[in-house]
């Protein structure tokens, strides 16, 4: 079996994997952190578009996604709007969220998916 390694990140990780059919999108977190819930949220949604494309796919095959929120009490009916303007509706996903400690005090999300790169 082939797997497919996109965009290493120094000797840690690749931010795209490609096997068996699948593809793995490493967890993103915002770029600009300044940004509330929904600023970071949909900065993350737009960077997993690029990342999907990288390995062939796209968001309409998202079989999965883990949402770590810094807040989820507090955040998860703004992520829950972010992303429901950002997914189709005929192609929802299974998906988790989970309140989590985030590496960097301004991180309030982190989204890791995982796709099918097939029909």
């Amino acid at each position: 079996m082939t797997i497919s390694r996109f965009l290493p990140n120094g000797r840690r990780l690749s931010h795209v994997l490609v096997h068996n059919g699948i593809a793995y999108i490493t967890g993103q977190t915002p770029a600009d952190r300044s940004q509330g819930i929904e600023g970071q949220t949909k900065e993350v949604l737009a960077r997993l578009d690029e990342l999907l494309a990288t390995a062939g796919t796209d968001k309409s095959k998202i079989l999965f996604a883990q949402i770590w929120l810094k807040h989820a009490v507090q955040d998860f009916a703004a992520m829950n709007a972010a992303w429901d303007e950002w997914i189709p509706a005929d192609a929802l996903p299974a998906r988790a969220t989970v309140e989590a400690n985030m590496v960097a005090p301004e991180i309030l999300i982190e989204i890791a998916v995982q796709a099918s790169v097939e029909g």
